[in-house]
């Protein structure tokens, strides 16, 4: 990323000393289950380490002393039945963005339709991610149409699997397979993996931070909250998306330095956001 580009959407994170905490959005990550409570946790801590004002995390009530011993005590909780619940809850409580699908029960039809209702129903910034973009996959048609602004961010497996083609056919042809991809579903997509590619139909960002020890379960969640904080300060979700893919990268750099390739943990990234912010603040 270019000096100019850091420069100026740091700019935007500079806070005003009359602000409040609803100045730098509200997330709400829905995700978890039994086997998976931490994978949200991850999320909100991406997001609270990316600066974002307020971050919920929907539960099933089922899940929730799982996901409440293992939490920070910043991050709130709300429990849901239905996808109306949510969208109430989106409506009611000023949520600016938001975060679906890391550890939530593996995808199906009720998942499905659970997800498609809340992405026709509301008009912010949504990641979906994981199980949550599993579910659609070979029915792609399904993500048209909606209101939600939409940011997926698959691997190459899980794209793989979204288009039901052979991975090898996106590899080795990336940029333009997944520009096809973005300008036909009308959404931004990260591609995740080594040289991470953002995508919005013909515009195209190659990420060059980043290290292989970042090869760890739950670094694509962490990631997730990043974006969904960061999208909540520019009207560029594009620009966003390019950033917190761009700091992640950087944060997992951090990490290997103190504690080594094989060392590096999901949860020390989303930690060390905030010294990669604090440091690329200080470019003159």
């Amino acid at each position: 990323m270019k000096e100019r580009e850091i420069k100026n959407f740091i700019s935007k994170l500079k806070r005003k000393s009359d602000s409040h905490k609803y100045d730098y959005g509200h997330v709400l990550v829905i995700a978890g289950s039994r086997t998976m409570p931490g994978a949200g946790i991850l999320s909100c801590l991406g997001a609270l380490r990316s600066g974002a004002g307020l971050v919920t995390y929907a539960v099933k009530d089922e899940f929730l002393n799982q996901v409440s011993a293992i939490s920070k005590p910043e991050i709130m909780f709300y429990v849901y039945e239905t996808a109306s619940d949510i969208i109430d809850f989106v409506k009611a409580r000023k949520v600016s963005s938001v975060v679906i699908g890391p550890g939530l029960k593996a995808g199906n039809n009720a998942l499905r339709k659970f997800i498609k209702q809340i992405l026709s129903s509301i008009d912010v910034a949504v990641v979906l991610d994981a199980s949550g973009l599993a579910c659609f996959n070979g029915v792609l048609d399904e993500l048209k149409n909606i209101k939600a602004k939409l940011i997926v961010t698959p691997h190459l497996g899980e794209l793989s699997k979204l288009l039901n083609i052979k991975s090898d056919l996106i590899k080795n042809n990336r940029e333009k397979m997944v520009s096809e991809f973005s300008k036909e579903n009308s959404l931004i997509c990260i591609l995740k993996g080594n040289n991470t590619l953002v995508v919005s139909g013909k515009k195209i960002y190659k990420n060059n931070t980043g290290t292989p020890a970042m090869a760890t379960a739950g670094s694509g969640d962490v990631l997730s909250g990043v974006i969904a904080s960061f999208v909540n300060i520019t009207d560029d979700i594009f620009e966003a998306a390019k950033f917190a893919v761009f700091v992640h990268g950087l944060a997992g750099e951090f990490v290997e330095k103190d504690k080594g390739q094989t060392g590096v943990i999901s949860s020390d990234i989303a930690e060390d956001i905030c010294y990669v912010i604090k440091q690329i603040s200080s470019i003159k």
